[in-house]
């Protein structure tokens, strides 16, 4: 069985495609071995650090490749494509989220009026890991695929053509997302820059 595992090792993905669309298990198990790990960090991070949803985000995307490996087109990059249905996945999960109510009085919080002078001593003490902290609330807090282009581009190493591919939009899109979000950041983590 070893022996059958590595014989797969070899191969492309798009070529353990064409085997699994013939049946071949251990292509599969060979495919999962590639990207479980990659793919759970990113929902993790997609998925406000909800570990079981996650991983069961990550189990429902293999089972769509198990059930339907003829759905992939060999032409494109199955790295791509993979992520492609990796973000389907999230922007469903936050479609049928149901905890609007519960962001209204999150969002009545954010527009208090804060004494900014304190809070820039405060904040300026804050460690690096404070810093990501805070990162991942901002970014939380913004329109989905705000959030997964930063994702894909800073955390996942996305060119903007792949990210287009992904979020299904163009390069430009991409690039006036990217704009956008690096904009509020850059307002919202002012306290950590060194230059303040």
């Amino acid at each position: 069985m070893h022996d059958q595992l590595n014989k797969f090792a070899m191969y492309t993905d798009e070529e353990l495609m064409h085997f699994i669309m013939n049946g071949e298990e251990f292509a599969f198990n060979e495919l999962y071995k590639r990207y479980a790990k990659k793919l759970l960090g990113y929902f993790t991070r997609m998925l406000n650090y909800d570990k079981t949803m996650a991983e069961d985000a990550l189990q429902d995307v293999f089972l769509k490749i198990a059930e339907a490996p003829n759905k992939f087109d060999n032409s494109r990059s199955f790295r791509t494509w993979i992520f492609t249905i990796a973000s389907n996945q999230c922007k469903n999960f936050y479609r049928h989220q149901t905890v609007v109510n519960e962001k209204r009085e999150e969002i009545k919080y954010l527009n208090a009026i804060v004494n900014e002078n304190a809070l820039s001593k405060i904040v300026s003490k804050l460690d690096g890991m404070n810093f990501n902290t805070m990162l991942e609330t901002i970014l939380n807090e913004m329109p989905i695929e705000k959030k997964e282009v930063f994702i894909l581009k800073y955390q996942e190493d996305k060119t903007h053509e792949e990210i287009a591919e992904i979020q299904s939009c163009s390069a430009g899109t991409v690039k006036s997302r990217l704009h956008y979000t690096l904009k509020i950041l850059e307002e919202k983590l002012h306290q950590f820059n060194p230059n303040n």
